[in-house]
């Protein structure tokens, strides 16, 4: 069977065995900077290319642009009739998140909500460069939402990873996962992103109640 041939088979068989789900009940969350001047988000709600084409942020507030594409490497990737990339027999996904910041990166929240099989929690991995050197940051995964997926493999299932960046000076990072088997769907995705000169809003709180206070003593006086 050649590849063209198996992506049809592989979004027949998902089609008919993977539920379909809305991005809207996928228990995302805002993350405390978002909306913060400076702050950048790229969400994606229904993917374009299912094969070694990059998909570009459709979600509402995303403002990236074409600095933020979700690529996904695996022959036997497909787009479903509702948006979502599925990786079918024979493979386990590649999937490719490159972002590039226009500063540099303090903080990133990376959500993520998936069908069927699950991803690789394990070998998700965030890369980026500093002083030259390669880095490769693990995570550990906040569960948002879970339900079963009516009898196929894994578990409907929404997950947050942060990380703080503390090597300075990085602006380019790739995230990379894959599933744990055949028959993922990807179904959603957010990343929000604070860069290093961004004060963070529990900062400027901070400062407000400073101001208040001296505004008060100054009265007095």
């Amino acid at each position: 069977m050649d590849i063209k041939n198996s992506i049809s088979v592989a979004a027949l068989i998902a089609a008919v065995l993977i539920p379909n789900a809305s991005a809207g009940t996928n228990g995302f969350y805002a993350p405390y900077f978002r909306g913060v001047a400076g702050t950048e988000v790229a969400g994606w709600e229904r993917f374009t290319s299912g094969y070694n084409v990059a998909n570009q942020p459709d979600m509402s507030g995303s403002n990236t642009g074409t600095r933020a594409t979700l690529t996904q490497l695996d022959p036997v990737g497909a787009v479903l009739g509702s948006g979502n990339i599925y990786v079918g027999v024979g493979g386990a996904g590649n999937f490719s998140l490159r972002y590039a910041s226009l500063q540099p990166i303090a903080q990133i929240s990376f959500q993520i909500r998936t069908l069927g099989t699950e991803i690789d929690y394990s070998g998700l991995r965030l890369n980026y460069l500093s002083s030259e050197k390669p880095v490769s940051l693990g995570g550990t995964p906040t569960t948002l939402a879970i339900a079963p997926s009516q009898g196929f493999p894994g578990n409907n299932i929404s997950l947050a990873y942060t990380w703080n960046i503390t090597d300075p000076g990085v602006n380019d990072i790739t995230l990379n996962f894959k599933a744990t088997g055949e028959h993922l769907s990807l179904d959603a995705m957010t990343l929000d992103v604070l860069p290093s000169t961004v004060p963070e809003p529990g900062t400027w709180a901070l400062a407000g109640l400073g101001l208040a206070a001296w505004a008060v003593a100054s009265r007095k006086r």
